[in-house]
Parts: C-alpha cells; structure tokens; sequence
C-alpha cells in the first residue's frame, strides 16, 4: 500500500461552477482574437472561428467526456495517460503539463498589469526598478510587484478548495459576458440601420490567397480553443463526475464558440480599420466598443479583460497545482507537494509551489518561452489521444457512462484531425519561430531526462500514490486500485 493517499480530496464541484472553469480554462473571452483579422482577414477569421471547433474542438470534448467520465481521477490526463500508456508516458504527459502551466498561467498577472498601466502608466513595465539582470530580460520593478501581489488572493481563493473556485469563477464569467452582451446588440442595431455594412470584407488579408490566409491565423484561433482537458485534473474532486462532467463540456463548447463568434462578427460591424484590416490587434474590442456604444462600453469592455484575467489564472492555477500533486503522490516529486489540507482538501503546498514558480517567470520578458506554450500543448494532447484510443483496446470492458461510437475505429477517427493540425502546428513553429520551437524540445527533452533520475533518487520503488477510485470500473475480475496505481498485469 501507498504511504502517499489523495483519497481525502473532497467531490464538491457541480455543474455550473466546472462549466465556468472549463470556459476560463478554455476561452476567458474573445480577447487575443483581434491579432486573427490582421493576419486572415475579417471574412477568412469568421470561417475559421466556426470551422476550428467543429474540426478540432468537437474531438477533444468528446475524447475528454469518455474518458473523463470513465476515469474520474484527481489528475485527470495524468492518470489517463499513465493508465493507457504506461508509467513513462504518464510522466512525460504530467511533466510536460506542468512546465508549460509555468509559461501560461504567469502570462495572466502580467496580462492584468498591462491592461491597468493603460490607466495608471507607472505601473508599465520598466519603471521603479529594484533589480534588472539579462539586459533587462529579467526584471524585479513595480509592474512585477503588483503582478505578484494580483496572485495572493487567488492563491488563497484556490487554498480554500475547487468549490469556492468555481463559484467565484462562474461570477467572474457573467461579468466578462454581459459588455459583449451590449456590444453585440449595438452591432446589431449598427448593421441593420447604417448602409453598406459587411462586416466579412475583406475576406482574406490583402495579398493572401484563401489558402495562405487560413494558415495564417489557424495558430491564433486554434490557440484560443485549446484547453478543455485542463479541468480533468480536478477529476477527484468533482461531483457525480459521471454525469456532470460531460454535461458541462457539452454547454461549455458552444457557450465558447458563441462569445468568440458574435463579438468578433458585430465587432467588425463597428468600421474600426476599414481602411486596412492589418491593424486589428489586441485591444481592439474595446476600441470596437467605443465606436458602437461609447466611451462607456469601451470602459466596461476594458473592465471584462481584467476580470478575465483573474478568472484565468485562479481556474488555471486549479488545474495546473493538481499535476505536481499527483507527481509527488506517485513519488516524482518531493512528497510535500501531495500534502492535502485536512481543512479545505486541496493541496495547498503544491499552490503555493505554484505561485512561487509563476513569481520567477513574471519577472522575465518571456515572448519566445510563450510562443513555445502552443507546442508543448500539442505534444501532450496527442498522447492524451493515443490513450483513449489505447485504453479502448486494453480495457474494452470498461464501464464508459459517454463513449465515442464506433468502437476503436471510432477513437481513432476524432484523433485524425487535431493530431493532423497539432503535428502542422509544430511543423509551423519550427519554420516561423525556431527559437520557440528548439525551446520546446530541449523542455521535452529535458522531462525524459529526468524520469529515470525521478525513479532512481525520487521514487526508489515506492508505489504509486492512492486515489479515490470511486466509479471506475475496468471491467469482470478486474481491481481499479491496482490498474490505477499500475500494477495490474493482463494475464
């Protein structure tokens, strides 16, 4: 038996609160999407916003609902990989996971200061320095005190367990929405009453073929749909996962494609850049609010980026602590990281870990460390589709409250097109941002290397952590724990 048991991680998450926290987890609002027009063109951007979930989001839902509800775990893709592929895989899966939680959630406090330096201009970055190194690429100055002081409260938030999340989060969901509620319906008023509005010209950027501008912006959009296996991590702690969990990924991806959809289509009602359509870029809803409601609308626009922010990195941060977690609790990393508070039931050393981890990369002008974010992604979202297709041929008695029809031929038809577009992805990085894409593979590279460091000074043969295995069911003559901790042995 294990020394280390997540067991005492309490199911409290319902329905409406896990919805919010994929949708934060996901999307956040349209913000980002802006940089898509300028790079595809208004009409070719609206196509590929509505053409992207169908190819690539649709599948990993449904990928996520059968094997979330299958192997409701506190790990979520962790366990699932490990299960289906095998110790190594669930590492590299988990690792991997984790460094880029690094170079993704610490984006947010800095996305939250730089939308308040733009009323408040001391707080960009750069001034009041206390300590700069690296040519200033690695800098300790207001902006950076302020980024660490946005994560305190939501570290706590966090400590307090991933009910107080997600109801918090789902309130933080109905303020970002509603001034795009409004923007939506001047842009509507705007397109009915105002002549020779069309908001899909030009279709493609100036100079681009249909071909070229749909590459040109795929990156952006499918960036902005990606994420909606970070939630599984919290797989221990959700209630009635069973039912819920595919429930919410069935609301939360049209509530996603909605609120990128019709902001950005209304927006571009608004006239902003008719003159040339390669100045859209981030900001621009607002700018776009301001053109169709005024001044007013532009504010609250403004005011949903920076609760978008905090609703990001407090659902982000849920998921992502989770991961160093289940590490420790299977002996990869130092035990202490698996410690679960008796009071709330989260693991509160792992946040914390965390935060001071996100505190070390805020400070660094990280551009190329980011561009690598979207590579790393896709490396574990392919093993997460190997898995599901794996795991259909080991355990093909596994009870599966949502299955994907088809049987294996099934599994691996929804893995076909996002491994197809994460492997263009990558192809993509490596010819337009080298140094992003080198960056990834020496952190790829760098988790194989320390797994057999892991086993040897780490682990030492310990067992793997225990977890609730409470509604999983593999099978006739087949015990969860032991598949779970891996020592289950086909015969």
């Amino acid at each position: 038996m294990s020394d280390v048991s997540l067991r005492v991680i309490r199911r409290q998450l319902r329905t409406w609160p896990l919805i919010a926290l994929i949708y934060f987890s996901v999307s956040g609002g349209p913000y980002g999407l802006e940089t898509a027009v300028s790079s595809s063109g208004p009409g070719m951007t609206m196509v590929l916003l509505v053409a992207v979930p169908i190819l690539f989001s649709v599948p990993c839902a449904l990928m996520n609902a059968e094997l979330g509800s299958a192997l409701p775990l506190e790990g979520g893709y962790y366990a699932w990989v490990k299960i289906g592929l095998g110790a190594f895989w669930g590492f590299m899966e988990g690792m991997i996971s984790w460094v880029t939680s690094w170079l993704d959630t610490a984006l947010y406090p800095v996305l939250f200061v730089d939308y308040l330096a733009t009323w408040f201009p001391p707080l960009q970055r750069g001034n009041d320095v206390v300590f700069s190194m690296w040519d200033g690429a690695f800098s300790l100055d207001l902006h950076w005190l302020v980024a660490v002081a946005f994560m305190i409260p939501l570290g706590y938030l966090n400590a307090r367990g991933a009910k107080v999340v997600g109801d918090t989060s789902l309130g933080f969901l109905v303020v970002i929405l509603a001034p795009f509620v409004l923007l939506i319906g001047f842009g509507l008023y705007h397109w009915i009453t105002t002549a020779g509005v069309n908001p899909l010209q030009p279709f493609v950027a100036p100079g681009l073929s249909p071909r070229q501008a749909a590459g040109a912006g795929l990156a952006i959009v499918i960036w902005n749909y990606i994420g909606f296996d970070a939630v599984s991590t919290v797989g221990g702690e959700i209630e009635n996962p069973k039912r819920t969990y595919p429930i919410a990924l069935l609301v939360s991806l049209p509530l996603i494609m909605l609120t990128y959809i019709l902001p950005m289509l209304f927006a571009l009602t608004s006239g902003i850049h008719d003159g040339d359509t390669s100045l859209w870029d981030n900001g621009d809803f607002a700018i776009a609010g301001g053109a169709l409601g005024g001044s007013w609308l532009q504010g609250a626009v403004v005011i949903g980026a920076l609760v978008s922010q905090i609703g990001l990195f407090s659902s982000l941060l849920l998921s992502g602590s989770r991961i160093p977690a289940v590490l420790a609790a299977d002996h990869y990393l130092p035990s202490s990281l698996a410690r679960i508070s008796p009071r709330t039931g989260t693991p509160v050393t792992s946040i914390v870990v965390s935060c001071i981890i996100f505190a070390f990369f805020i400070a660094l002008d990280f551009q190329s460390l980011l561009d690598a974010d979207i590579t790393l992604n896709m490396v574990a979202l392919v093993l997460e589709f190997a898995a599901l297709i794996v795991l259909r041929r080991t355990f093909p008695k596994m009870v599966r409250p949502y299955k994907v029809p088809g049987g294996v031929v099934g599994a691996v038809a929804i893995a076909v097109v996002p491994t197809a577009l994460a492997l263009w992805l990558i192809k993509s990085t490596r010819v337009t941002e080298p140094v992003s894409f080198w960056i990834s593979v020496i952190m790829v590279t760098g988790c194989a290397i320390l797994y057999p460091v892991a086993r040897r000074w780490i682990k030492r043969g310990r067992p793997d952590g225990e977890l609730d295995p409470a509604g999983v069911d593999f099978g006739p003559g087949i015990d969860a724990e032991s598949v779970i901790r891996g020592e289950w042995v086909r015969s």
